[in-house]
């Protein structure tokens, strides 16, 4: 695939993948992550809940192009070494449909109110999910919720979390803002 890939940019994504993909942290990424997920936030939200429901359909979606970019069959696993290889190309290219679509459904999963804004105690309820500590979602949220001039704001747009979400999957700048959307990389 050429060029080699910058190595805090790969700490990114290995993080991603172990943190937010790898529910099970089996090592692997397969179709019982999604469905743990879906557990976990019918526990949280209720299971008939907009969020479970909503989870329950894209997720299933995700899964199955996810798996469709890389070849896969939808009962395969999805190994580390698959998971980088899929990020690398997308550097290349047009970002793949399972991307955008995570993408949309972890702003809508962030956005518990429904206002179109994603506040602090949004953010630090559903990092819960992935097993980051309040105090680190708190720290996190206080880094890139930041308008214009640097100053805190209480909630952050989809338009702003759309740029931090591509700064944190893209940027190889140590001091983006983008690099703590996910919580603080190992």
């Amino acid at each position: 695939m050429g060029k080699e890939v910058d190595a805090f940019l790969m700490r990114k994504w290995e993080y991603a993948f172990r943190v937010f993909f790898d529910v099970n942290r089996n090592g692997t990424l397969e179709w019982d992550d999604f469905q743990l997920l879906i557990e976990i936030i019918g526990e949280a939200r209720g299971p008939m809940s907009d969020e479970y429901l909503s989870a329950k359909l894209a997720l299933n979606e995700i899964w199955h192009k996810l798996t469709a970019a890389i070849g896969l069959k939808h009962d395969d696993k999805v190994t580390e070494e698959d998971w980088m290889a899929m990020w690398k190309k997308s550097l290349n290219g047009s970002t793949p449909d399972w991307q955008k679509l995570y993408l949309e459904y972890m702003f809508q999963l962030l956005d518990a109110s429904g206002d179109k804004l994603v506040d602090q105690s949004e953010y630090i309820q559903v990092m819960g999910y992935f097993d980051i500590s309040r105090s680190e979602a708190t720290a996190c949220f206080d880094k890139f919720a930041l308008n214009e001039q640097g100053e805190l704001v209480m909630a952050i747009t989809y338009e702003k979390f759309v740029t931090l979400w591509e700064e944190y999957f893209t940027s190889t700048d140590m001091n983006s803002t983008g690099n703590y959307l996910l919580g603080f990389i190992d």
